[in-house]
Order: C-alpha cells, then structure tokens, then sequence
C-alpha cells in the first residue's frame, strides 16, 4: 500500500505542467466556496491562465476534468501528512506533525466534504462508460480508502508503542478523526503559537484517554 501511495504521489508530480494547473484552479475555486456543480470549464480555464479549447485537450467533459481534480486535490491536499505518517518517527511525533501541517494549511472540514460529495454524486450520474474511461485510479474515494488504510496501520502502532489497549480499528479511527476534526474547530479563531501548542496536547491527550477508556470500564 505505501508504495502505491508513494507512485500516486510521484505520478501527480510529473503531471504536464498544464493539466496541473487546471486541477489546482479548481483547488482554489473550492477554497474560495464556489459550489462544485456551478463550475464552468471557461472560469476554470480563465483561473488556470490557459485557453478553454486547450483545457478540453486533456478532458473530454467538465466532469472528468472536476472529478480527476478532486482526486488530484485529495492526494495534494494530504500527501504532506501522508509523508509524514510514512516516514520515521513514533506515534506521537507523527501525530504532532500532521496538526502542525493543519494549521499551517488552514485545512477545513467543509472542503473535503464538498469535494466528496461531488465524487459520490458524479459516480451516480455520469455515464458508466465515461467511468470506465476515467478509470478508479482516480476515483477520489479510492484515494480515501488508501488513506484509511494507511491511518489504521498509523493506530496499529501505537497500539505496538503501547500507548493505548483499544485494539478495534473502527473505533480507533473513529477516535483519531474525531479529534482531528476537534482540532479543526478548535484551530478556526486562533492564530497564536502558544494556543496551537496547547490545543494540540489537549487533542492529543484525549486521543490517548479515549483509546484507554473502554479497557479501564471493563477493569473497574
């Protein structure tokens, strides 16, 4: 799995110069709340500094070009916490890493539900044989399920590490993305050094407690 990641990766990086600034267009038309359906291939274009006609060069619907940018957008979007997550380091420094690279990214719940939203809703109206064309490989939530995959093999270590007893994967990562999300709102209004630290040890901390809370209720 991680080397499938990392080709996804690598792939995404020698994209044509082109094609990567149309996904990144979208990118920032999201950033900016525009609601994905409403997009036109003209305004993305216009934002990407590249004529319309050769924006269709690369795709042959306005779906397929939003579909395989949401893609492109989930992997770029996380492959900083990805790296991270498969990198050196023990669980805890991991999971410092990846908050840090949160807040400096200002990453918000609402795009990424947005943008799988759209995924789900284009695999529902578009045509299968435009699917099939477009191909899994850059289904966006393919790329959710490797990273799910990847965040349980992250709990299963440090589970290994010993610092929590919960062995069930569902509910770990339930208890992971939970105070991911906490830390997303917690995060919103603040812009100090010394608040970012402590929010995170406070998520951190209640991560570890709530991984340990179901053996100590069976103990007790």
């Amino acid at each position: 799995m991680y080397e499938e990641l990392n080709e996804y990766i690598k792939e995404m990086q020698n994209l044509p110069e082109k094609e990567i600034k149309i996904y990144l267009a979208v990118g920032e038309l999201i950033k900016e709340g525009r609601d994905i359906n409403d997009m036109k291939v003209s305004e993305i274009s216009q934002r990407a500094g590249i004529g319309k006609g050769t924006t269709y060069e690369y795709f042959q619907s306005k779906e397929e070009l939003i579909y395989k940018a949401i893609h492109y957008f989930v992997i770029d979007s996380t492959k900083v916490a990805i790296l991270k997550i498969m990198g050196e380091g023990s669980f805890k420094e991991k999971f410092y890493s990846i908050m840090d690279y949160i807040w400096e990214s200002r990453l918000e719940e609402r795009t990424l539900q947005s943008m799988l939203q759209f995924a789900r809703s284009v695999r529902s109206s578009v045509d299968t044989g435009s699917l099939n064309r477009i191909g899994d490989k850059y289904d966006p939530c393919t790329a959710v399920k490797f990273i799910e995959e990847l965040l349980k093999q992250y709990l299963s270590s440090g589970y290994e590490e010993g610092l929590f007893t919960e062995t069930d994967d569902i509910y770990r990562k339930d208890v992971l993305c939970s105070q991911v999300l906490l830390f997303l709102f917690l995060m919103q209004d603040v812009r100090e050094e010394e608040r970012k630290k402590e929010i995170e040890d406070f998520v951190y901390n209640g991560m570890i407690t709530l991984l340990n809370s179901r053996e100590k209720g069976k103990k007790q």
